[in-house]
């Protein structure tokens, strides 16, 4: 069986993410056409009883769920072209990593505080700049 771009990059990206929480997989079908380019993703804090995805491909920002009834969907995205940049925000015990759209629409990523994290999050806010100022990404 052949993979597609979306699925071997994800495999990728899940080999070199330094958080140590496995993600899903076989969502990448159901969330990405076949040609889209999976650059890195953040594993986001416990949401339900599961873990949301901030995923940043070749063409957008987007923010996955996992639904009771739907499985996993994309609950917001920003195209490439609108994303403005990120931060990231530490609060008492959580962060918070900000996408800014262009339009001033926000995607917001609660995160752990973790010393696996910081430096993971500080990677992703970084890659999530590079995708908005138009410089390639070069990955971890």
């Amino acid at each position: 069986m052949a993979w597609t771009p979306a699925q071997q990059s994800f495999l990728d990206a899940q080999m070199r993410n330094a958080q140590g929480r496995g993600a899903r997989f076989w969502a990448v079908d159901k969330l990405l056409p076949p040609e889209e380019i999976v650059y890195d993703y953040l594993t986001c804090t416990l949401k339900s009883d599961s873990f949301p995805l901030l995923m940043v491909t070749n063409r957008r920002v987007l923010y996955t769920e996992r639904k009771l009834f739907r499985g996993w969907v994309i609950a917001s995205e920003l195209p490439a072209y609108q994303v403005a940049g990120a931060s990231y925000e530490q609060r008492w015990i959580t962060g918070r990593v900000h996408v800014h759209g262009r339009d001033g629409s926000r995607i917001t990523c609660k995160v752990r505080l973790g010393p696996q994290e910081a430096e993971w999050i500080q990677y992703m806010v970084t890659l999530i700049n590079q995708l908005a100022t138009g410089r390639g990404t070069t990955g971890h």
